[in-house]
Formats: structure tokens, C-alpha cells, sequence
């Protein structure tokens, strides 16, 4: 399997391969055998310009050691084929430095919206995330001026638009999203945007200051409505307070996504089912079911037979899929049947709940979910 995509990747691209980003900052030695030449671990910046730098006068298949010793935060195939790995960057990247992503390379007419991310890392320890991957776990955010100098740039460049911040949290205190939220409202940009954010950052004023803002739709994490499974999983988020912030939101006048994890550790049968009442008290517009995935990199990926999870082979990484078959990760605890009834129970009691799904709702419908039955999701 390695082998026939090495020859693959080789046919597409003859040349010297470089890849970054969470999937190779977990698993580089496994990009090398996928037909990568360097691997790039951890933020990219630092990296990038001193290593084309060095290879640009090298051939791919055929990179001295010593040529690359001095890049940090590389890994790769020496002449003889072993692996060689430098040591990480000393500093992490200033992101209030970094200059706004040229977005003239993309063909920008696939994309439904435009998006921005302005942070790396994340503060938090959820057992199932791995989304501080190469940004590390002290969280980092650009300036809410810097972020609005961009979106104004933007803005000349692209005309009014719809903005969907890719952050997994608009910023990690309230103090920053209350004064971007008061400077964008006084900078009166003709920007709509959508925001993720936890379920407890949510209060009345800050539903407030995001409707004022321009912002149209939050995306909360709520995971479970089981307080014994949001315990286990290390969210940091009781049943009450993900009513809470729902209830803020809605209040505010804000349309609510928000995403549910099906099959996740550390609860029985019936705790796997405690979303649906949460749904039901607290009407979010959006409901996304997903199967639990044990993410490289997370607790449940390097400790899986502990928890009773077995993992797909490295070379099928593609079955690590939010809305996959109940097959494709098997667990201990729950089987395959207890999932697809699961997820069975979950469309009946949406549906009943006045819910459409995704293969059937259009851009107007009041009250959507999607989940791993169904054929369509959310584009957001």
C-alpha cells in the first residue's frame, strides 16, 4: 500500500516534495514513506524560506545531512535512506507579524465564503482534539487591530463578503472579543461572519457585541449532553453551561451550529443519548451528529487499548472520518450495532423534534441536522 502510493506521488510531482501541517507534524516518518522528500514539523514559517534556500541547488532523493543540519524542525531521508530530524525552532511564530495570505493564488469562486484563521494553538486539554497540532498548546492570537487591518484589506481588494473564521475560538479571553467586537462595529466593514467559540464563552453581552459586529452564526463544540462523557473526555464544559451558552446565543439573536460527537469513551448506553433532550431544551438551528474519531495525536490515539478503541492501520487513515461508517473504528464498549442504532435513534428523534435533514433542507430551513447516515452535509 505504502509502496504503490510512493509511486503515485512520485508520478504527480517528479521533484523535490515538502509537506507541513497536523497530519505531518504527528506522523513525518510516515509522509516520508508516502514519497515525501522533507517533512516539515511544527509551524512552517521559521522553516520554509531557509529551507527552499538550501535545496534549491540540491536534488530531491539525494540531500546531504550536513546540507540541512542547520533548518530546524525538518525530518528527513539522508543519501544512505536513514531518517534524519533537527531540532524543533527555539521560538514560536509572533502571529501579529505575519502578513496577510495572498488569496489571489486560490480560485476563489469554489468557495462558498471567505475565511481567515488568526491564532495557533490552544490553551484547552480535550482528550479528543488534536487541534493545537503544529501551533503548540500555549494558545496564541493575533490582535484584534491586526485582524481588522486584514479584513479591511480584504474588503478593498474583494468587495463585501461573508467571512468564516476557522479558528476552532475566536480568541481564547473575553476581553479581546469584546474590543474586536467594538471596533469592527466601528469600523462598520460590510463583512457578515461566522464565529467558533465554547459554550461557556457565551454570555448575554457578548451575544450582544457579535450581533452588533456583524457576526450571524456561532459554531459551539458541545460534544455531549452527558455530563459523565464531558467529564471523561477532559471538555472542561458541564450539560449546564453548554445550555447556558446555546440559550445566550439564540437569545442574541445569533444562529447557533452546533456539533455532537456519537460513540465518544466513558459513558454507558443511555449517556450516548443524553444529547437529545439537551437538543431538544435548547434548539440550536443546527445539529451535527458525528462518530467519535480517536485523532493522531489525541490521548485516545496513542493510549486506544486502554480505552477500548481499535485503530485503523496508519496506511487507512482515510476511515478517521467525522461522519464514517460505525465500522470503521470498532470499540470495546459500544459495537457496531449499538452505533448505527444509535445514530438511527438520533435522526428519528431530530426529525420528530421538527428538524430537516441535510439531504433535504435548502439555505432558508429554520432547523437542520445532518449525521453520518445521511448523504450531504453543511457547507459551515
Amino acid at each position: 500500500m505504502a509502496g504503490q502510493t510512493i509511486l503515485c506521488l512520485k508520478q504527480v510531482h517528479s521533484g523535490l516534495i515538502i509537506s507541513g501541517g497536523i497530519h505531518t507534524s504527528i506522523f513525518p516518518n510516515h509522509v516520508l514513506e508516502l514519497g515525501v522528500d522533507i517533512a516539515v514539523v511544527g509551524e512552517g514559517e521559521p522553516v520554509i524560506l531557509p529551507l527552499l534556500e538550501k535545496v534549491s541547488a540540491l536534488s530531491a532523493g539525494s540531500i546531504p545531512a550536513q546540507a540541512l543540519q542547520g533548518i530546524p524542525g525538518i525530518v528527513y531521508r539522508n543519501a544512505e535512506g536513514g531518517i534524519e530530524r533537527t531540532e524543533a525552532p527555539s521560538d514560536s511564530v509572533n502571529v501579529d507579524s505575519l502578513p496577510p495570505v495572498d488569496r489571489d493564488i486560490y480560485d476563489l469562486k469554489r468557495y462558498p465564503h471567505h475565511s481567515i484563521i488568526t491564532s495557533r494553538g490552544c490553551p484547552f486539554r480535550c482528550k479528543f482534539c488534536c487541534a493545537w497540532g503544529p501551533g503548540g498548546r500555549q494558545g496564541r492570537m493575533a490582535s484584534p487591530k491586526r485582524i481588522l487591518d486584514e479584513l479591511e484589506l480584504l474588503v478593498d481588494r474583494y468587495g463585501p463578503m461573508t467571512m468564516y473564521w476557522a479558528d476552532d475560538m475566536f480568541f481564547f479571553n473575553q476581553a479581546k472579543r469584546l474590543e474586536f467586537c467594538r471596533l469592527m462595529k466601528e469600523r462598520q466593514l460590510p463583512i457578515s461572519w461566522i464565529a467558533q467559540l465554547r459554550a461557556d464563552n457565551l454570555t448575554p453581552p457578548l451575544a450582544a457585541a457579535l450581533k452588533d459586529a456583524g457576526c450571524e452564526k456561532v459554531c459551539l463544540g458541545a460534544e455531549s449532553g452527558s455530563d459523565t462523557i464531558l467529564k471523561s473526555i477532559d471538555k472542561g464544559l458541564t450539560r449546564q453551561d453548554i445550555a447556558n451558552g446555546i440559550k445566550c446565543a439564540v437569545d442574541g439573536g445569533l444562529r447557533v451550529k452546533t456539533w455532537w460527537i456519537i460513540g465518544l469513551p466513558g459513558g454507558s448506553y443511555d449517556d450516548q443519548l443524553a444529547s437529545i433532550d439537551l437538543i431538544a431544551e435548547t434548539r440550536p438551528h443546527e445539529v451535527a451528529m458525528h462518530t467519535f474519531v480517536p485523532l493522531p495525536g489525541t490521548v485516545y490515539w496513542e493510549r486506544a487499548r486502554e480505552y477500548g478503541i481499535c485503530l485503523p492501520p496508519v496506511d487507512r487513515l482515510e476511515t478517521l472520518y467525522y461522519y464514517g461508517s460505525p465500522r470503521d473504528v470498532l470499540l470495546d464498549y459500544l459495537s457496531p450495532e449499538d452505533m448505527e442504532e444509535i445514530i438511527a435513534t438520533y435522526d428519528r428523534s431530530l426529525v420528530e423534534l421538527g428538524y430537516v435533514p441535510t439531504d433535504k433542507a435548502n439555505a432558508d430551513t429554520p432547523y437542520v441536522y445532518t449525521s453520518p447516515s445521511l448523504k450531504k452535509t453543511f457547507e459551515v
